[in-house]
């Protein structure tokens, strides 16, 4: 009986590391699979990052002819950088100018509805393509940062031309938010658009590669960094206020999924009069003038008669 005992306490040691060995053998595959799943997932993120560096570019196959814009002219104007930009410039008629900065991964076909419209009224316009977009030579995007020195280079352009006598500009997403840290620090610009701007950049590259969590934000960040994108600079929220007292309109699509929720409010309350917020319903990221066509064209048209042809409020 003994000889018995001692061989089933045996026996049960003999289960019970064998059980052990199982269950570190198993953790450690779970550890392993969960590690390479996790650089997986880091991977893919670093790699769609450093694709939206370069999006690829749309094609310009339309002209401003096409519209009824028939006095424009092509224009090339060099960044401080060296980066040669090209565009189509519309001379005004009645001495206002507005420049128009289309958004990331577009052109400046993007905004030529704007530039019928306000061409129709005798406003002069500035359609031109950002760098690595476009006609525009090859270049890093880097959605905000160094397109600042392309607005900058815009606006001196459009300063030197004859029969400019005031300067306006609308800028949407990527060109807005270029564009709002440009006329905080460019008092030339007398009146802004500002469409679909998001707060900081920082939080736009989070929003956007929020699917996975840290997993996917962290290797996009990282990238963006690696790249020279000085993140945490880019930040119109914080700037927008060294825009007044020039006037600011802030317009937003109620059903724009591509800024972070509650965007539209944060702008407007971080805004310093005179500042109008429109935000247009049923509209998305960009199809303003498809939703409400009419009052899109009139409330864009009011604002800059009233600031740059008129007294102002």
């Amino acid at each position: 009986m003994k000889l018995r005992a001692i061989t089933l306490e045996t026996g049960n040691h003999r289960s019970s590391r064998l059980w052990r060995r199982i269950l570190v053998i198993v953790g450690l595959t779970f550890v392993a699979t969960a590690l390479a799943v996790a650089v997986f997932i880091a991977a893919t993120a670093a790699r769609f990052a450093e694709g939206a560096l370069a999006p690829p570019r749309m094609d310009l196959d339309r002209t401003p002819l096409e519209v009824g814009i028939e006095g424009y002219r092509d224009v090339t104007f060099t960044a401080e950088d060296g980066i040669t930009l090209r565009g189509w410039y519309v001379p005004p008629e009645n001495g206002v100018l507005i420049i128009l900065a289309h958004g990331y991964a577009h052109n400046r076909l993007m905004l030529l509805p704007e530039a019928q419209f306000l061409s129709e009224q005798e406003y002069g316009a500035l359609l031109f393509d950002f760098r690595g977009h476009g006609e525009s030579d090859d270049a890093l995007v880097t959605m905000g940062d160094h397109e600042q020195r392309d607005m900058n280079a815009a606006i001196d352009f459009v300063a030197a031309q004859p029969g400019v006598e005031e300067i306006g500009a609308l800028g949407f997403s990527m060109g807005a938010a270029t564009l709002i840290q440009v006329a905080a620090q460019d008092d030339r610009l007398g009146a802004v658009v500002v469409e679909a701007a998001f707060p900081t950049l920082r939080e736009e590259i989070r929003y956007r590669s929020r699917a996975l969590g840290f997993l996917s934000q962290l290797p996009s960040l990282w990238t963006m960094k690696r790249a020279g994108v000085d993140v945490n600079e880019v930040n119109p929220i914080d700037d927008l206020c060294m825009v007044s007292p020039r006037p600011t309109l802030l317009i937003y699509g109620e059903m724009d999924a591509d800024v972070p929720p509650g965007t539209p409010q944060a702008m407007r309350d971080a805004a310093c009069n005179p500042v109008d917020l429109w935000v247009i319903e049923a509209a998305a990221h960009q199809n303003y003038s498809e939703v409400v066509p009419k009052e899109y064209s009139e409330r864009v048209l009011e604002f800059f008669d009233t600031w740059l042809l008129g007294e102002g409020e």
